[in-house]
């Protein structure tokens, strides 16, 4: 005999596996494709020229999760006659899961001995109107002082904390996606300044505008890069600075 109560409990065991199925990401969000860091981002940038380096503070994990957390990594120091020299790391990954999520550099440099001495959310003008969201720090060492301008790309979206990262991560959850990741980290050696993090942040938007437009959904995500390449102009020229 069905009594009410073992209906209500079977009612409520359906609409927990609803949600729990509503809740089970199903679609895999690749924005890079098969492409290769590589070969996407160019040797010249603008002013900058790749010159061989090994002076890098990489993303850090523990054991063999690295082999799995990143897919591609990508590091290059350019130099420039005109303007500060600039290490660039990209670290790519295919999926961004509770397990498996990008390491933010506050935490990256925490662990090899650097102290985060200021953090602060900005935004770098691409073009006209449009705006990466990015954040800035300065970390410090007994040995040297770096400014950094860097972001992350979880599917579409541009978190600039970690709050962010995980509610935007949690949002595509719901949406059923599994969405891939990169993280683009830019900076020097030098005193923290106005004028060092323009630099910094004038690197980025060369490199954005170097890298062909089809592909720069993978760096920036598909909503950012519609508008950026609305305005470049016709056969690929790079717009003015804003």
């Amino acid at each position: 005999m069905v009594t009410r109560r073992d209906v209500i409990l079977s009612g409520g065991m359906a609409i927990a596996a609803a949600g729990a199925f509503a809740m089970t990401p199903r679609r895999d969000l690749n924005l890079l494709g098969d492409q290769q860091l590589e070969k996407l981002v160019p040797l010249t940038i603008g002013s900058w020229t790749q010159q061989p380096s090994s002076a890098f503070v990489l993303p850090k994990t523990e054991g063999s999760l690295s082999d799995r957390l990143y897919n591609q990594l990508l590091t290059r120091l350019y130099q420039s006659d005109q303007m500060v020299p600039v290490m660039l790391v990209m670290a790519y990954g295919a999926t961004q899961s509770d397990q498996l999520q990008l390491h933010r550099p506050e935490v990256c440099y925490t662990a090899v001995g650097f102290q985060i001495i200021a953090t602060a959310a900005a935004t770098v003008a691409l073009a006209p109107g449009v705006k990466l969201p990015v954040r800035e720090l300065a970390a410090m060492s007994n040995q040297r002082v770096e400014p950094i301008v860097y972001w992350t790309r979880i599917g579409d979206d541009l978190p600039t904390d970690g709050r962010q990262q995980r509610s935007m991560k949690l949002a595509q959850s719901m949406r059923g996606y599994i969405p891939d990741g990169i993280l683009v980290r830019i900076s020097t050696v030098a005193e923290p300044s106005p004028e060092v993090f323009a630099q910094l942040g004038e690197f980025a938007r060369e490199l954005l505008l170097s890298i062909p437009a089809a592909n720069r959904q993978a760096f920036i995500g598909r909503p950012l890069a519609a508008e950026l390449n609305a305005h470049v102009a016709p056969g690929g020229a790079a717009v003015k600075a804003p």
